[in-house]
């Protein structure tokens, strides 16, 4: 009994030690960068009553937790330095080394932000490369709250390293070391982005008053476990891919081999997606093959095959050996066919697909499937036999996502950071908004005023407008549009992308120059370099003149390309119709548009579609002019 008394006091002093230690969120950390030249505010719980004594550069600070155990202290601004040890001590002691004062960023949005730095454009050199120990990195643990939260599931400050850069944000990786080379400070980049999500998900539950759908799913959500909707549907999803592995007819009959009567295969066009091909449904697993000869010469070292990206998984066959494979669906498939699988005369390529959902199929470019033999490179589009492996497949999970819940990211993944002093924030998207780009024109201003204003200060937001993507039914240029609603607030930037895009991936890999533009948007906006170009070429009038349009700009022009055929105008008349236009300059800031079919023309547009083409008007710093309308 009484060996049972003293286990229950030991267990009760634990208890009551544990609740006593005081708590900071995640975000104070070793590593940390916190913003030069404003007072910082280190704040955290503890027990209510309990004393804490805060030190950092020979500053004391001492505080008493209130009634609920909130505590917070504030240490006089700093100029950038470091490293720098910092101490806070209650009941126990937590001590912080390697922190540094400087800049810092806050990074956010759907996955062009959070496309990996590995994946860009060069991602591999650039990884090995990404050593700077100035650079600290905080990656955003991905949850969803159905209320505002005051600290992160997890997460810590890294210093930028090959090891921790790998599967940081590119864009935010370029941007940060843009800044490092103009400005040798300490550099903090904290991400926090999501993809696939609409702008909704990171608004407050404030701003949908207005909004009686949102309003009620938010309502909704209070009775919800978010995280663990997220976590059934992974554990379904996974089952589903189970479900249609065993369902699969091919893998059954070895349809990669050359047994099977490929001739009586159907037949479609690649790269395609498979909504645009006569597939009942785009779930399930589809088989493609084809074949391509080769000549004695020919099979004397490996071969490059490139099939550009595949939704959402590939195992890839050649002469019924597997060559290469994949489930993520955001990536190119590049892989070496080994010579020694290869013969004279007629190989054949089978590619085992698997679509979980969404879209499925082919989702490149034709350009980017191939077959590459030393100089030749023998063209994979056009016609290709298929198969579907789950004719009779049952339908996917639906799917959860934070896009279905309004304020879900808002409250995890950025309310936390507003007692955390920032310099600005960075931001890309919109992709997910082309249902409601009117609405959209409505939330971004608001959203930046809101996180302002949580921040207690007019932080410089700098966001990216859409770049090029073909094939989404114009509808990209009316959410770009929407995207220039922001710029009517003070110290914000809207950089260009419309020119570095593919127009055949809404995720365009070059993201160091969406990096760099970043960077020098920033320069001019957050740190007052006039000097630094922000956007392209402005519009500073418009006037009809003799059946003609005449665009007069802010600053002389660069033309890319022929000064008298300037691609990218439409214009129309009363009619609404709108016909390509002919364009020149006429004088180094004016370009001429016009067309022969149309007198008086009323309304024009430039660069008015989702992927517009050859982009060619420039400013001498090798910025694009935006896309503009005048008219209606």
């Amino acid at each position: 009994m009484r060996k049972r008394n003293f286990l229950f006091i030991c267990f009760l002093s634990f208890v009551i030690n544990l609740h006593a230690e005081i708590k900071v969120p995640r975000f104070f950390s070793n590593n940390m960068v916190l913003q030069q030249n404003e007072e910082i505010n280190i704040y955290g719980i503890a027990n209510p009553a309990e004393k804490i004594t805060a030190s950092f550069k020979n500053e004391l600070k001492n505080t008493i937790a209130d009634k609920n155990g909130n505590w917070s202290v504030k240490f006089n601004a700093s100029k950038a330095g470091g490293p720098f040890i910092m101490e806070l001590k209650g009941e126990n002691l937590l001590k912080f080394s390697e922190v540094y004062v400087g800049e810092v960023w806050f990074c956010s949005g759907q996955s062009n932000m959070g496309w990996k730095l590995e994946n860009a454009t060069n991602g591999i050199e650039e990884l090995q490369n990404a050593d700077y120990t100035q650079i600290k990195l905080f990656q955003v643990s991905r949850e969803m709250s159905n209320k505002p939260e005051e600290d992160l599931a997890n997460g810590s400050w890294e210093t930028c390293s090959p090891i921790t850069a790998n599967g940081f944000s590119a864009i935010a990786y370029f941007f940060g070391i843009e800044l490092y080379k103009k400005y040798q400070v300490p550099i903090g980049l904290i991400h926090s982005s999501w993809g696939g999500t609409n702008i909704e998900a990171w608004m407050s539950e404030d701003l949908f008053k207005n909004h009686p759908n949102n309003k009620n799913v938010i309502e909704k959500m209070k009775t919800m476990d978010l995280n663990n909707l997220l976590k059934e549907y992974s554990i379904s999803n996974k089952r589903y891919g189970s479900y249609l592995d065993s369902e699969d007819l091919g893998s059954k009959e070895n349809w990669e081999n050359s047994t099977p009567d490929y001739e009586n295969w159907d037949t479609f066009e690649l790269p395609n997606l498979w909504s645009n091909t006569n597939l009942e449904s785009t779930h399930g697993v589809v088989w493609v093959t084809r074949l391509f000869e080769l000549s004695a010469s020919e099979i004397g070292s490996d071969i490059e095959l490139s099939l550009s990206r595949i939704d959402d998984e590939d195992i890839t066959y050649v002469n019924g050996k597997v060559i290469g494979a994949s489930t993520q669906k955001d990536l190119d498939r590049l892989y070496i066919i080994p010579k020694n699988i290869l013969k004279t005369g007629i190989n054949r390529i089978t590619i085992r697909t698997k679509n979980l959902g969404d879209l499925g199929g082919f989702r490149g470019a034709a350009k980017d499937m191939y077959l590459k033999i030393a100089e030749k490179t023998i063209t994979l589009e056009g016609n290709w036999n298929y198969k579907v492996g789950t004719p009779k497949s049952n339908a996917p999970p639906v799917r959860e996502h934070p896009k279905n819940y309004p304020s879900s990211l808002y409250n995890s993944m950025v309310n936390p950071f507003f007692g955390y002093n920032i310099k600005g924030v960075i931001w890309y998207q919109g992709e997910s908004n082309t249902k409601n780009p009117e609405e959209y024109a409505e939330f971004f201003p608001q959203m930046i005023q809101d996180w302002r204003n949580k921040w207690k200060k007019d932080v410089p937001f700098l966001f990216v407008q859409l770049a090029n993507l073909s094939g989404n039914k114009e509808l990209w240029p009316a959410v770009r549009e929407a995207q220039t609603s922001a710029l009517k607030l003070n110290t914000v930037a809207m950089v260009t992308a419309i020119d570095v895009g593919d127009d055949n991936n809404i995720h365009p890999k070059n993201k160091q120059i969406i990096g760099k533009r970043l960077g020098m948007a920033a320069q001019n906006v957050a740190y007052g370099d006039r000097k630094s170009p922000v956007s392209g070429p402005k519009v500073k009038k418009v006037k009809v003149k003799n059946n003609k349009i005449v665009i007069t700009f802010d600053s002389p022009v660069v033309i890319k390309g022929d000064k008298n055929a300037i691609n990218g105008f439409f214009i129309e008349n009363t009619e609404h119709h709108f016909i390509i236009a002919n364009a020149k300059l006429v004088k180094p800031n004016k370009v001429e548009v016009y067309s022969d079919s149309i007198k008086n023309p009323k309304y024009l547009r430039y660069l008015w579609e989702d992927a517009p083409g050859e982009v060619m008007i420039y400013n001498a710093n090798n910025l694009p002019a935006p896309p503009f309308k005048f008219g209606n």
